[in-house]
């Protein structure tokens, strides 16, 4: 019985056998089958992981330009393909010369439908693949959301946590500040001690050292100091100085009301390292000699168990710091007095009554409470200055700190939200670097 084709049922010539003809014939569809299949799979899973990876770096612009760039590829080499199996069923068709021309055909014929059945197939798969990619970038896309609501979660976290440590911390810097306040008040005290003794050794051996100097040196300066003082706090007043060598006391104090006299301030300056009763001698001639009851010793150094100021037969002793003080309360009543217009009598009647009052026991009371008190709001001012000084500066320090790491934190939270796309969110809600 003569050999038939496969392909169109024609009888074979002699010389061909049914058999090889159709090994052959399946040889050359199982090859060009096989060697396009493989090279389209690839292609295609390789585009395919190209098309994924970027769309899971959320370029949805590019994904349709990937898929027409995919399928433009796969018909190309699909193309190319076909050219090759065409080449190799002409090269089959010269082996079997015309006896096969029609066997060649059909098989052309039948590898084109196989190659369609194959294309139809990866195109199939390539949609299945586009559709599994929207999926997965939906869901990239709705982990993203979920990520940013949790990063903001975390954001408003994180600065409810800086508030709550900022409250945290300007509690302890009020803590801070009264426990400075409070070593602040305790070295204070201790450097005041310090302070006082070390001034006290400096005042014995500043008196040892004076005291080598001729009396006449040492008056000079503390009236020069007496003058420039009473200078400066009674500018409209008119104060002079009596010359070395002038019989009477050191300065002379006219309290001017406008352009009248209205009293007179007499003071006796004596810059010594020791009393003298002879002092208060000396003082109590001035009284006749200015015609004035307003005379006072100034000195640095007081009778045995006095201080600061006392009086000694009706005349009035001061420290230089307080001269001023008390030149303020006499200058004050001799205004008032000036004021009421009253005769010479009247007149020097009110000041014998105002300079007997100041010599009293009420008004020394009184006067040493104000110069008390006068020293402890310096002391106060002094230490309350260091005090704020240092409390500025831990302050300042403290506030840069802040600051600075309010800044850092910021920066930190700015650069997790914004970095890296939508890949950094997606890791963070699913868990995964």
């Amino acid at each position: 019985m003569p050999n038939k084709c496969p392909l169109c049922g024609q009888a074979l010539p002699a010389a061909i056998e049914e058999q090889a003809l159709h090994e052959k014939l399946d040889k050359l569809k199982s090859a060009a089958v096989q060697a396009a299949a493989k090279a389209a799979r690839k292609e295609l899973e390789e585009e395919f992981e190209a098309r994924l990876a970027k769309a899971n770096e959320g370029l949805d612009v590019r994904l349709k330009a990937a898929k027409e760039t995919a399928r433009a590829q796969a018909a190309k080499e699909l193309g190319k393909e076909s050219e090759n199996l065409r080449k190799q069923l002409a090269e089959a068709g010269r082996y079997a010369a015309t006896q096969v021309a029609e066997a060649r055909k059909a098989a052309t014929a039948e590898a084109a439908r196989l190659m369609k059945g194959q294309l139809d197939g990866l195109n199939k798969k390539l949609a299945d693949a586009e559709r599994k990619t929207d999926t997965k970038v939906a869901q990239a896309k709705k982990e993203a959301a979920e990520a940013a609501r949790l990063m903001k979660g975390q954001f408003d976290d994180l600065n409810r946590k800086l508030t709550e440590a900022e409250r945290k911390r300007a509690s302890e810097v009020a803590k801070a500040r009264k426990e400075a306040a409070e070593d602040a008040k305790e070295k204070e005290q201790l450097r005041h001690t310090v302070e006082t003794s070390r001034l006290q050794s400096k005042v014995e051996e500043l008196s040892r050292q004076l005291e080598k100097k001729s009396g006449e040196q040492f008056g000079e300066e503390g009236e020069l100091d007496l003058y420039a003082e009473l200078l400066r706090e009674f500018p409209s007043d008119t104060i002079q100085r009596v010359g070395r060598g002038v019989k009477g006391a050191d300065i002379l104090h006219t309290v001017m009301d406008g352009n009248k006299e209205a009293g007179c301030i007499v003071y006796e300056s004596k810059n010594v390292s020791t009393w003298q009763n002879a002092f208060i001698d000396q003082a109590k001639k001035y009284h006749t000699q200015y015609e004035t009851p307003y005379v006072m010793v100034v000195s640095r150094v007081f009778p045995k168990k006095q201080r600061g100021m006392c009086v000694v037969d009706e005349v009035p002793i001061v420290e230089p710091r307080l001269a001023t003080t008390l030149a303020a309360v006499m200058r004050e009543g001799i205004l008032e007095i000036a004021k009421l217009r009253l005769t010479k009598v009247g007149s020097d009647g009110k000041a014998q009554e105002l300079f007997t009052y100041i010599v009293g026991n009420e008004f020394q009371t009184r006067f040493r409470e104000v110069a008390d008190a006068v020293d402890g709001l310096k002391e106060l001012q002094k230490a309350e200055r260091t005090w704020h000084e240092n409390t500025w500066t831990k302050e300042s320090r403290l506030h840069s700190q802040l600051e600075s790491r309010h800044r850092e934190i910021n920066a930190k939270l700015q650069l997790i939200a914004t970095e890296g796309g939508e890949r950094r969110p997606m890791a963070v809600a699913s868990g995964r670097r």
